[in-house]
Order: C-alpha cells, then structure tokens, then sequence
C-alpha cells in the first residue's frame, strides 16, 4: 500500500511480536517468520497483534521516567543524578536521549495501533473485531495526546507505514488535538462499561481521557470555555458516580492492582516475565533514599533516590491526611517488607528508622518509649535535610517512598516491579472534574468533587479538617491535592504545562531550578530567546526529514 509522507522516523520491520507477556488475555505467540498477511488475517493472530499495542505501553511508562516527573515542583536531584537537561532546563537540547526515546516509543506504539486498525479491515471474521478496532483508535490516541502535551504540533500518521518515508509534515496542536478528541468520542460508544478483562479499554477510560483532553486542550490559545464545561461533563460520566470506596492504602497494597479505582493501567504479570530482573518496570526505585546493596536478602527493595521530594511536597501533608502513613515508610523495620507481608504482626517487630514529621516533634520521646522494640531505633526527625541531596550519604537518610513497593520483585536496578502502572484512577478523575469546574466558572460544584477526594483521605474522625472551603479552592489548590493524590504517579510535568504554572513553581519550589535564578539565569530560556515550554523535537527527526521547513520548538532554535 501507499504510505502517509508524515512518518516522523523510519520503521524497520513491525517489532509486533517481541515485546514480554502481561496478564493472561494479553500473552501472545512468536511466529517467527509468517508473513504478516497471513498471520494478522487470522483471529488469533490479529489478538496477538492488539495485544502488542498494550504491551508498547510498558516502553514508553516503564524504565526512563524523566519526561513526567522531573524539572517540577516535587522533585529535585538527590544523592545520585538526574538527566541535567529533562531536570533544570538550561542544556535541555534536540539531542536528549531521554526525549529522543520517549518521542520514539510513541511512535512505535502509534505505527501498531495504525497497524492493527489496517488489519481490522481484512482478518477473519470475528465479533470482538468492532471492540479491538476501538481499542487500538483510544491507545494511539493515548499516544497521540502526550506527544501534544509534550511536543507541540506533531505530524499525525494514521496509515499503516511498511516502507521507508522520508519527508513528512508538521500539523498544529490545535489539528492534533481535533484527532484525539474525533478519535475518542468515536469509539466511547463502542467500549463496554466494564471490560472483558481488566486492563483493557473501557467506556469508563474514554471518558477519563476525553474530560483530560479537554480540560488541557481548554487552557490552549485556540481553547475555549466550552472546553472546560465538557471536560466537567465527560469527568462527571467517568465517576458515574462511584464513590471512593477503599481507604488511599488499600488502592497501592502489593497485590491489588485489580481493584475497582483503577481506571487505565499498563499491566504486569509475575509469572510470564523472561528476565526477572529486567523485564518489569522501574516505578519502585526513584523516589526513595539507598537503603542498602543486599536487598531481598534481607528484605527490602533497591532505591536509587534520583528524584526526591521536595520540601514542598513533605510541607503538604497534615497530621489529619492519612496519604503521609500511605505514601511514605515513615516506620522500617528490622526486615523492611514485613510492613506488606506480617500486618497483623508490627507491634511486635523491631523498628529500625523512624521520621516523624513536623506535627510529631514534641511526641518523639514517648513514641520511643512507648515500645522497647523501639529502643535502638534510628530517628530521623523533620527537618530541611528530608530534601536529599549529593550531600545526602547515609543510608536511609531521608524517607522513602513506599505505595509502590513490590515485595515479590528482586533486587535490581533495571526494573523488577510487576506491579502494574496505574495511568489513570477514579480520585484522579475527581481531581479532573473539580479543575473543569473552576475553570467553568462552577466552583461549588468544583469544591464538591474536590473534598471527596479529601474526605477518602482524611484519617478516621479527622473529616471535618480535611474539607476545603471556597474561598481556599483555586487552581494552587488543586494542583497541590494532585501532588497529595498522585505522588509518584506519572502526571507532574503535564500538570504544570497545562496549569501555565511550570516557571513559576519550579521557580519557587524546585531547589535546583531556583538557584538558576537565585543566580541571575533563567534557565527555561533558550539561545533563540524563547522559552522551553515544551521538549524539543529530536535531532534524529529533523534530520531524517527532507522537509526542512519542518519547524522545530521555540527555545531549541
């Protein structure tokens, strides 16, 4: 067939089939050297090649999470290095291997979605074949919506591309985001309320996406009002009002990543990984401090502490919001997974480290003396040194993140985790519904959907305090219940592009970032004088490009 002259790198061969199994419905077959006609014209080869479109989500989401987290307001460079470029702005070039590849695997992903919608045309005859086709139309246009947060205009491709392109166009944001809100409301009618089997597309995940869309697509020049009044509305019928049911710890307990909050996630799956030590994902192993070289032999995980909190982050916490206790091992025991694998036994465990935050100050002395299995145990009280830092040399100096700790996984710095990355949940659907409210002009009903996230985090007897008022509720608001909600989780860079907020929290929050401008520098601003609002678009790209009018990001120039 004729391809689209768009293709923004030259794909060689499918890569269709290679890629390790997740849950059970998504294991698939190596067939070696079938032709592709054949193979994806029938019914279990065309589920292996839907199966492949999820599976490219684990390269994208799930080794090199730079692009989501880091150069924000909550995390900062601690003992070991962040990419200095993706972190503090100042050398961020078209060069980055980290946006190189991120802006690849999109792509990748995108070319078997194209190849999966093309095939759905000519494979046998199969009743799922309406529901798969939708399934590949939401994750390319999944794919699609990063690269627009990211990127800017991208050149949209929706041919299925088998051979060599050298020439393709750039289309505006606003035409990319025209694509993923078509493509969307297309197939949302399309998709069952609940999935054939979780991990799966939903009616539900659409809805999700398309309120998320919307409400970014809405704080963009060509954007409007009615932007944020649908995203409220597309929110709205995500929740379908489905309350949250299970406590902020129950939602990240090892094992039930399964559970009725989770809207869209990339899966995992134990028993059908090949390499133990380097075909999960990487979630658990950032955001804590070192916490020794023995690892599972004596019970807990590896960390690498690249992108620790903030002290904006642990100044957000009160003592009646029970996510520090959910999100934070503020207490490790002699064997560190015993937290997940005795509950019922931890008041008879030696404790080992203790943070107390900064409402607990003046209790250390009876918290110590409360236990002798407390006795000899290492306090690390709240102070500015929880920001970690290259100063930062003791073990288990600072506190470490806990919610996705993986008891199972092994020690390892290449990715170990199976647990599965949740991509969008049910309190974060909320948290969408609130800022397209607000944004609406709504703020009653904006501080509604706001404090049920606050009421399912307030500890027992504390909801009272934790409910906003409105004069409190303001998009500041909002982004810092996003930081209480999804700490960790790969949101922060998008939330603050899309909030207009990125220079002036990083600025004021970001330790590293600040002393750029502590200094005089403005380190967002690039040679051209502009600013670098958005990633630059990869070298590799242009150059294989033989349009050279293919513009690239201001600040790259």
């Amino acid at each position: 067939m004729k391809s689209n002259k768009k293709l923004v790198y030259v794909i060689i061969g499918f890569l269709l089939l290679t890629f390790s199994a997740c849950e059970d419905y998504l294991k698939e077959d190596n067939y070696s050297s079938v032709v592709a006609d054949e193979l994806y014209a029938t019914q279990s080869g065309y589920e292996g090649l839907i199966n492949s479109c999820y599976s490219s989500l684990r390269d994208i989401y799930g080794q090199d999470i730079w692009v989501f987290c880091a150069g924000t307001d909550m995390y900062v460079e601690g003992y070991n290095s962040q990419p200095e470029g993706l972190s503090e702005y100042k050398s961020l070039s078209a060069t980055d291997i980290y946006v190189t590849s991120f802006y690849q695997n999109l792509y990748k992903s995108i070319q078997l979605c194209n190849t999966a919608i093309f095939y759905n045309n000519i494979t046998e005859e199969n009743e799922k074949l309406p529901l798969r086709l939708a399934e590949a139309r939401f994750i390319r246009a999944l794919n699609y919506f990063k690269l627009v947060q990211h990127f800017g205009g991208v050149s949209i491709i929706t041919n299925m591309v088998d051979e060599p392109i050298v020439e393709y166009e750039r289309n505006s944001a606003e035409e990319v985001y025209s694509f993923i809100v078509t493509e969307l409301e297309d197939v949302v009618a399309l998709l069952p309320e609940t999935p054939e089997n979780f991990g799966r597309v939903s009616k539900r995940a659409v809805n999700h996406y398309l309120a998320k869309v919307y409400l970014t697509r809405g704080y963009e020049q060509f954007g409007s009002e009615s932007d944020f009044t649908a995203a409220a509305n597309y929110a709205d019928a995500a929740i379908s009002n489905q309350g949250l049911n299970l406590t902020y710890e129950e939602v990240f307990t090892p094992g039930n990543e399964n559970n009725e909050e989770i809207i869209f996630s990339v899966q995992y799956d134990a028993e059908s990984v090949i390499d133990k030590f380097t075909d999960g994902n990487t979630q658990n192993f950032w955001y804590g401090c070192y916490l020794g070289g023995k690892g599972n032999e004596e019970g807990y995980p590896s960390r690498s502490e690249n992108l620790a909190p903030t002290m904006y982050v642990f100044d957000l916490y009160t003592e009646f919001d029970s996510r520090w206790e959910a999100s934070f091992m503020n207490v490790i025991y002699e064997r560190y997974y015993d937290y997940f694998d005795k509950p019922t036994e931890l008041d008879n465990m030696v404790v080992t480290q203790y943070y107390p935050q900064s409402w607990e100050l003046d209790d250390i002395e009876d918290w110590q003396a409360a236990s002798p299995l407390r006795t000899d145990a290492t306090i690390f009280p709240y102070t500015d040194a929880w920001q970690a830092s290259k100063a930062t040399y003791i073990d288990r100096e600072t506190p470490t993140v806990k919610k996705f700790d993986d008891p199972t996984s092994v020690y390892s710095y290449a990715g170990s985790s199976t647990r599965d990355i949740f991509l969008a949940r049910l309190s974060e659907t909320y948290l969408i519904a609130a800022e397209a409210y607000l944004k609406a002009g709504d703020a009653n009903t904006a501080l509604a959907r706001i404090n049920v996230v606050r009421s399912r985090a307030a500890k027992s007897g504390n909801e009272a305090e934790m409910q906003l008022t409105l004069g409190e509720l303001d998009i500041d608001k909002i982004l810092d219940e996003r930081a209480l909600e999804l700490l960790g989780e790969y949101h922060r860079w998008e939330d603050l592009k899309r909030t207009g907020t990125l220079i002036d929290r990083t600025h004021q929050l970001n330790r590293d970032i600040k002393g750029w401008f502590d200094n005089g520098t403005n380190p967002f601003e690039g040679g051209d004088g502009n600013l670098k609002l958005l990633r630059p678009i990869p070298q590799e790209a242009l150059d294989l490009n033989k349009n050279k009018d293919f513009p690239q990001n201001p600040g790259y120039e």
